[in-house]
């Protein structure tokens, strides 16, 4: 039996080119999905999201007693086909569900669709407000997270929210 010597392998350059290819191409079909930009791929009730930057404000309502309102303004979107519905929301280190009687969500519930204003009242809270809701704070950010539940899914949207008024001292 004869080898023919006449025939070669792949050369090394051509096959690291090959796997070069294959290993972007994969890590691509990865970040799209995980950073969702297919988010209506495969499922229709992938998309509340917070649009631009919220605006808490806070106002004194009693100063002897140390009560506060405080008010989150927001632009959210639902791009899925089902309602959606705010269950909590934390602002600084307060967290709030939205069955409390102490807080107003307008509109309740986000329809599939929905792209406008959501206004978030927490009233009459009492006890001292975290660093980051003080008058010197006035103009810096917030952290804020909302849970929405939409469908089955229930996501947390976190976002830094910029205080646009307060008259709590710190």
């Amino acid at each position: 039996m004869r080898i023919l010597k006449s025939r070669r392998a792949i050369s090394g350059a051509v096959t690291a080119l090959i796997l070069v290819i294959v290993s972007v191409a994969l890590a691509l079909a990865v970040a799209v999905f995980a950073f969702g930009l297919f988010s209506s791929f495969g499922n229709t009730n992938a998309g509340v999201q917070i649009i631009g930057t919220p605006t808490p404000t806070v106002v004194v309502t009693n100063k002897t007693s140390g009560e506060w309102n405080i008010t989150i303004t927001l632009t959210m979107k639902n791009s899925g086909s089902a309602p959606a519905a705010i269950n909590s929301v934390t602002v600084g280190d307060i967290t709030v569900t939205s069955g409390s009687s102490n807080v107003t969500i307008t509109p309740s519930s986000l329809p599939g669709g929905f792209d406008g204003s959501v206004t978030i009242l927490i009233k009459n809270y009492k006890g001292s407000l975290p660093g980051s809701l003080a008058e010197t704070n006035v103009g810096g950010t917030v952290p804020v997270s909302i849970t929405v539940s939409e469908g089955s899914l229930t996501p947390t949207l976190t976002v830094q929210a910029t205080l646009q008024n307060s008259t709590y001292p710190g």
